[in-house]
């Protein structure tokens, strides 16, 4: 799933980046060449999407290993 939405995500955004570049081509003086891609935010995204993941992973995992009898009680 989370897969899926990130590839997903990517993809809308370039098509959007290409798009808004095309349109907006006339406001600019000079217009852009190319897309300017900010490589560290991105990385910095990835790194906190994949501790997070991670986390829930992991509390998903501890939390399956209780049997469901304890947990009903515990409500």
């Amino acid at each position: 799933m989370t897969l899926g939405g990130l590839a997903a995500g990517a993809v809308l955004a370039a098509l959007l980046s290409q798009v808004l570049v095309k349109v907006l081509t006339g406001v600019f003086d000079p217009p852009p060449d190319a897309l300017a891609v900010p490589w560290p935010y991105l990385a910095a995204v990835a790194v906190v999407v994949t501790t997070a993941l991670g986390a829930a992973c992991a509390l998903a995992l501890r939390l399956l290993r209780r049997p469901a009898v304890t947990v009903l009680r515990d409500l």
